[in-house]
């Protein structure tokens, strides 16, 4: 299994790297897990501009990536516990995550999507979101796997 997680983040700094890379190292063992992040100039100058712009170029740095089975995170996605995203993992071999820049993902990204989770109907900052992912595909592939770290 491949799971690779997208993301649109300025630095690294900061942002739980971590704590991040330790959960890729723990679930190592069940999955072969990527952090992509992707922040470029062109990123930068049209989030400046607006939004229509920032999506449109977080739309050109995902699209080539919509490969396997595709999860957006979204504010208004589906809520799931930790069994049934777990079921996400247990069904599919490859899997991308995708995380919005400071405006979200587009409507046109979020309708090639299989599936559309939100992590929760609070608001948090990107850097936690990211974190609370990671924790929860650790979390799905040890309950896929009968594993005791989810009590």
């Amino acid at each position: 299994m491949e799971i690779s997680v997208f993301s649109i983040q300025k630095s690294s700094r900061d942002n739980f790297e971590n704590e991040i890379q330790e959960y890729i190292k723990m679930s190592a063992k069940f999955a072969k897990i990527n952090d992509k992040v992707f922040f470029n100039e062109k990123i930068a100058k049209a989030q400046s501009a607006g939004k229509s712009e920032a999506l449109r170029a977080y739309d050109e740095i995902y699209e080539p990536n919509l490969k396997g089975f595709c999860v957006m995170l979204d504010e208004n996605g589906l809520q799931l516990d930790s069994q049934e995203f777990a079921q996400i993992l247990n069904s599919n071999s490859q899997i991308n995550f995708f995380i919005g820049g400071a405006y979200g993902l587009s409507q046109n990204l979020k309708n090639k999507a299989q599936k559309i989770v939100s992590l929760s109907k609070m608001t948090m900052a990107h850097k936690i979101a990211k974190l609370i992912l990671f924790e929860q595909i650790f979390r799905a592939l040890c309950i896929n796997a009968n594993h005791p770290y989810h009590k």
